[in-house]
């Protein structure tokens, strides 16, 4: 996903505040509302649809603070926080004390990182607080001291809240004196190193649908679903790991961005989520790929279409990148194929009737050959037909595809000497 900066800035005056586009439309309709609230957008992720929930409940943290950073000059005061996805943060200006309540939903704390309370004072922020607030909530409070204003950026690959905090320093206060010399800077991290992380990737989206089934049925549906479902059980029985999706709505993001997302952030393994197709309605069965260049004539045809280029240059691309992977990573991704496919086969094949065994093959697809860990793609079955388009539209069957995926990847973690950076 292209990284992108969204901007919001207000008066000085506390208060919740309204997301701008809500309060455009709250003018135009000509209502006054008695508080404000403002709520930073993560880039192109669309507003949620408002429901009625018959209860309420606690839904589990999805993203991890990661690190917050600070660095302060004369006129401004930066807050950085890295988190682990699209978190659309909640922030409040508060008085008596001045404060920036800045909450992050479906959040928690890095594991092993404590609740901290570090000292800044360089003249507009005294203090930062951090907190797991609630079991799928994540606080951040800055105590202010001479601050006029605020401003608000979103950014995407990776996923960051800056707080830009406005209004020149006291000349004889110790953090004005500080800036003079240079940048004052303040790193708040987890107390121990970060879990390891497993990206999964689901295939197209946005304006790319993939291939479409008889019905109408997308791929790009398919893949986010058991995509979505494979980070829950991840989640759930290895938590050691951390898991990221390179996306988590209807959003088209280049091969390359996949892959530069899970290098930057030194994935474990890379996993993208597919769908087959086949001209012949009766092709069927489950299949995973690695990167190879010793393809077949129908392995090239297949990532060709998954590439979105022709064969032609498909062949160019070849040439260009054959010497430009290591040797290693390859075969480590060889490895977590077969295992991968071995485990979804055998899971899918004892819970339904029918389930072909395609195998393992390698194939030059671009969001493989672009990633620095052992990456695979898995084809979790041919949407083009009937029968298997109907299985693959049903939440059973995509957890039944998501806990066969599951059980290859911890059987490759637990065995493999998985080669690192």
């Amino acid at each position: 996903m292209h990284t992108e900066g969204q901007t919001h800035s207000k008066g000085n005056r506390s208060g919740w505040w309204v997301y701008p586009a809500v309060g455009i439309l709250m003018g135009l309709l000509g209502c006054v509302a008695p508080a404000t609230m403002r709520r930073a957008a993560a880039p192109r992720r669309p507003a949620p649809a408002v429901t009625a929930a018959p209860a309420i409940t606690v839904a589990p943290a999805t993203y991890a603070l990661e690190d917050i950073r600070l660095s302060s000059t004369r006129e401004t005061t930066h807050v950085v926080m890295t988190v682990s996805g699209p978190v659309q943060p909640l922030v409040q200006r508060v008085s008596q004390p001045d404060r920036l309540e800045i909450t992050l939903p479906e959040t928690q704390l890095a594991q092993r990182w404590s609740q901290q309370d570090v000292p800044v004072d360089d003249g507009r922020l005294q203090t930062i607080q951090v907190a797991q607030s609630q079991p799928s909530s994540v606080q951040i409070t800055l105590l202010l001291r001479e601050t006029r204003d605020y401003r608000l950026t979103m950014q995407s690959a990776p996923h960051r809240l800056t707080v830009e905090l406005l209004g020149a320093m006291p000349t004889g206060h110790a953090g004005a004196r500080a800036a003079k010399q240079g940048v004052a800077r303040v790193t708040l991290t987890p107390s121990a190193p970060l879990a390891p992380i497993i990206f999964i990737d689901p295939g197209h989206g946005g304006h790319d649908p993939g291939a479409i089934g008889p019905s109408g049925l997308a791929e790009k549906t398919v893949a986010l679903d058991v995509a979505k479902e494979l980070r829950q059980f991840i989640q759930q029985e290895m938590p050691q790991y951390r898991v990221v999706l390179t996306r988590e709505h209807d959003v088209f993001v280049p091969l390359a961005e996949r892959a530069r997302m899970a290098n930057a952030q030194q994935a474990r393994v890379f996993i993208s989520i597919h769908t087959n197709s086949s001209p012949r309605r009766e092709a069927s069965g489950v299949e995973t790929w690695y990167l190879s260049f010793a393809a077949s004539a129908r392995a090239k045809k297949i990532a060709a279409r998954e590439n979105m280029m022709s064969e032609q240059q498909l062949s160019t691309l070849e040439l260009i990148l054959r010497d430009m992977h290591e040797t290693d990573r390859i075969n480590q991704s060889a490895v977590l194929a077969l295992s991968t496919q071995q485990a979804l086969a055998e899971y899918l094949a004892a819970h339904y009737a029918g389930v072909i065994r395609r195998g393992v093959e390698g194939a030059p697809f671009a969001v493989l050959h672009r990633t620095m860990m052992p990456s695979v793609l898995v084809e979790t079955g041919f949407i083009s037909n009937p029968h298997e388009e109907a299985r693959l539209r049903t939440q059973p069957y995509q957890r039944a595809l998501a806990q066969g995926i599951l059980r290859g990847l911890r059987q490759f973690l637990q065995t493999a000497i998985v080669a690192r950076y």
